[in-house]
């Protein structure tokens, strides 16, 4: 009888311990700081815009003779790192390669997007803001410029 005391009163108490103790699952991480619409600042690509959201990047020409997919595999808001790998494109898109690691600033509603070929590393992010070499202005190959878009 005090068995059966027993296993009745643990089963009417092991639900309301459900929510006790630690947790086994993992919070969601932060959504992506760069998520939204972006038009292209220079310096030396054509007019497109980039559209990120947490899981894509999109970047569209703004004559529509091209445009490029890609998936997001990780982002770190903290570093202000993020890999992508491409998953379609059409026309003679931006950027090109299977997969990139980006380092980016964001200064207000500027932002300043660094990539490189592969995931092994980041990319060191060089003039922030401008994209062109301080000693003589030539733009730095594979950065970005782009503003917020409202």
């Amino acid at each position: 009888m005090k068995i059966g005391r027993l296993v009745a009163t643990l089963a009417a108490v092991m639900p309301a311990l459900g929510g006790c103790g630690g947790s086994t699952t993992t919070p969601p991480p932060a959504p992506f700081e760069l998520q939204g619409g972006w038009t292209y600042l220079g310096p030396s690509d054509g007019p497109h815009d980039l559209t990120i959201s947490n899981s894509s990047m999109a970047f569209t020409d703004v004559a529509g003779m091209w445009s490029s997919q890609w998936t997001i595999k990780s982002y770190d808001n903290a570093l202000h790192h993020f890999q992508i790998t491409f998953d379609s494109g059409s026309g003679t898109y931006l950027p090109v390669g299977s997969s990139l690691s980006g380092t980016y600033q964001l200064a207000n509603t500027l932002l300043t997007l660094q990539v490189a070929t592969g995931l092994s590393s980041y990319p060191p992010l060089q003039s922030p803001g401008t994209c062109t070499a301080a000693t003589d202005g030539t733009p730095i190959p594979d950065c970005r410029l782009y503003i917020k878009q409202n």
